[in-house]
């Protein structure tokens, strides 16, 4: 497949990136990276295979919308994520998250100004959950799950509006709430509007403070404290939306949104090892892991474009598919792109495989299927 000439050059093309027309529409480029962490642009590359079986075959209909290519092509699913009555007052606002429990095969959504929203039933039943009131109130902006045999899966969050984080689990009952950092990074008590969270293991979270200063620290799960550590600032990234934890490198995946990039960073040596390149103008908010592939879902695309979600084979260092809610999907409220995640609800080779994403200003939320769709 040959790719378009703006596509091939927009993918060799780094550095700065314009502002955005956002809540945080002040952000600017930051400066090179740290000495060792040069960024590097990853290269398009079209799969004919993926890590399952390729779904039963569908010959392409003029009414059926597909995006993405080779292997890692999506339709939508028609009907799906119905958002329950009394949260669609708050919908336009949506500015928040989406994760997956699969323990009880929930899928959960944080709707600013609501709470959490949870969806069931292969995507067909809605409600808002009755949990603790601190949830209700702010903007569950960026959030984690850590399953817990035995016991209820932890959840942790980030509100942007209110500067806290949350502790929880599936209850969602008695949050735990930690405020700005210690330190002098943050010794005013000021400027601390963190906006993503990722557990690394049972008793290990990490913060980033995307909206504030810029820095991403560790918590202690047990006891819900800071450890007294802090990395990254304005130096690295002006916004460090999302972190991530890559179960296969044991590594954080650092989403620096106006650079256009996705950083690797080392939890054992503390220090930077990659630094991935997407296309300029390509505001990535975060991203989510599933084996070998990561789903960079991206505020804006090249251009001021809208927000595509890219699938990259993290071991060919390659932007494998490029899936366009908004241009070829029909999701008109899809400008911007805020959070997605992988859902793959069974294993082993004949498991389906599923994308949920959310959008941002309007709001939406959406479930995309794997279809085997040819060219």
């Amino acid at each position: 497949m040959t790719l378009p000439a703006s596509i091939r050059s927009a993918a060799l093309a780094l550095g700065a990136v314009a502002a955005v027309s956002a809540a945080n529409a002040h952000e600017i480029a930051a400066p090179d990276a740290p000495s060792g962490s040069k960024p590097s642009a990853l290269r398009f590359e079209v799969e004919g295979k993926g890590p399952v079986a390729a779904p039963s075959k569908v010959e392409k209909a003029y009414d059926i919308p597909v995006s993405g290519q080779g292997f890692w092509k999506f339709t939508p699913v028609v009907g799906a994520m119905p958002v329950p009555v009394d949260a669609l007052p708050k919908l336009k606002g949506a500015h928040g998250t989406v994760l997956v429990d699969y323990e009880k095969d929930i899928i959960y959504w944080g709707l600013e100004n609501v709470g959490w929203v949870g969806f069931s039933n292969h995507f067909q039943s809605s409600w808002v959950v009755k949990g603790d009131p601190a949830f209700a109130h702010g903007n569950l902006h960026g959030a984690d799950i850590f399953p817990r045999p035995g016991l209820p899966a932890l959840i942790a969050a980030a509100d942007n509006n209110d500067g806290e984080v949350y502790l929880t689990d599936t209850t969602f009952q008695h949050a735990k709430v930690l405020k700005y950092p210690p330190g002098k990074e943050y010794a005013d008590g000021k400027g601390f509007a963190p906006t993503d969270v990722a557990f690394t293991d049972k008793n290990t979270l990490f913060v980033t403070d995307g909206y504030g200063r810029a820095f991403f620290m560790p918590v202690d799960v047990d006891g819900f404290k800071y450890r007294g550590e802090i990395f990254g600032g304005k130096a690295v990234s002006q916004t460090p939306h999302g972190v991530t934890f890559d179960p296969v490198g044991k590594d954080l995946i650092v989403s620096a949104r106006p650079e256009a990039q996705v950083r690797h960073w080392s939890i054992q040596k503390k220090d930077w090892l990659d630094v991935q390149g997407l296309p300029a103008g390509s505001t990535v908010c975060d991203t989510d892991v599933w084996g070998d592939y990561v789903l960079a879902a991206c505020l804006d695309g090249p251009k001021s474009s809208p927000g595509p979600i890219y699938v990259i084979n993290q071991k060919r260092r390659a932007v494998v598919s490029t899936i366009k809610p908004k241009d070829e999907l029909g999701y008109t409220y899809a400008q911007h792109m805020h959070d997605a995640c992988w859902y793959v609800p069974n294993k082993g080779r004949n498991g389906e495989v599923y994308i949920i994403f959310t959008a941002w200003n309007p709001g939406g939320i959406a479930a995309l299927r794997l279809a085997n769709v040819p060219n």
